[in-house]
């Protein structure tokens, strides 16, 4: 029944997520990936010293390195965070195909760490960004955490993109989409044939892009503006997002307040 529930929702994909190595014991593990034999497969992995720690009391080894040897990782596979990989483990990750599922802002507020990116896209690995908290939801401003750390990490500017003069909003953004897209099992991602029309799209008449065009204006929106010049979100070819504005955001928003005057009254 779960799974006809989440296939009947308009662009659904069933897939697994055993958390963690901290949460779920090589048994389990072994159980759900052979009852689920494919779908996307997310698992948070090294994303605190802590973790790392405990994992090589008990298996010797790192968790990375750990699933990497004791699991056949591939494509469908996402790492959450993956902030503490050795060299080693950073390439080799890179190779299986698998995407590294980044939450920067998370990351940098809870002081876990700083991703390789530098190394690891390098290698060939692929990312997407995500928020494992609600401090800031905004795909442009994990973006500019990212590449920010990046760029406190190596002591360097425009740190991501690997050809002089390329845009570092745009590297950053085709990225994240063509990441993202494999992570969650929605193709290739992009404005493409028989891929989903989901983009978004951009104010021109805002001021923070009305000094630039073609790809700066990705520029603009990552280290700039932000969500402050997005003007309309598309989802499946239908417009969920118009002037800034979601179009259920009124009726959410009286939900909300008629939802927190009850549980005060009840406090």
């Amino acid at each position: 029944m779960p799974c006809r529930a989440v296939t009947a929702l308009p662009g659904g994909r069933i897939g697994i997520a055993p958390h963690s190595l901290r949460a779920v014991d090589p048994a389990s593990l072994r159980v759900v990936l052979d009852a689920c034999p494919s779908g996307p497969v997310h698992i948070h992995a090294a994303e605190q010293v802590k973790e790392v720690e405990d994992s090589v009391a008990w298996s010797g080894k790192r968790p990375v390195e750990w699933l990497l040897d004791a699991t056949e990782i591939g494509p469908r596979w996402c790492f959450i965070h993956a902030t503490h990989m050795t060299e080693a483990e950073t390439r080799a990750l890179a190779a299986t195909g698998a995407v590294a599922g980044l939450c920067p802002i998370t990351e940098a507020s809870l002081g876990d760490g700083i991703f390789n990116a530098v190394d690891f896209t390098r290698s060939g690995g692929r990312f997407g960004v995500g928020t494992d908290s609600n401090i800031e939801i905004t795909a442009s401003g994990e973006l500019k955490q990212l590449e920010y750390s990046q760029r406190l990490r190596h002591r360097a500017r425009n740190v991501l993109p690997q050809r002089q003069g390329e845009s570092t909003g745009l590297t950053l953004y085709r990225a994240a989409v063509a990441g993202a897209a494999q992570a969650l099992d929605r193709g290739k991602g992009g404005i493409a044939v028989d891929e989903s029309a989901d983009f978004v799209v951009l104010d021109r008449n805002h001021p923070d892009l009305a000094f630039v065009a073609g790809d700066r204006w990705l520029d603009a929106h990552v280290f700039s503006a932000g969500r402050a010049v997005v003007d309309q979100v598309y989802v499946r070819g239908e417009r969920m997002v118009e002037a800034g504005r979601h179009r259920a955001r009124g009726a959410i928003a009286a939900r909300y307040a008629s939802t927190m005057r009850r549980i005060a009254e009840m406090a």
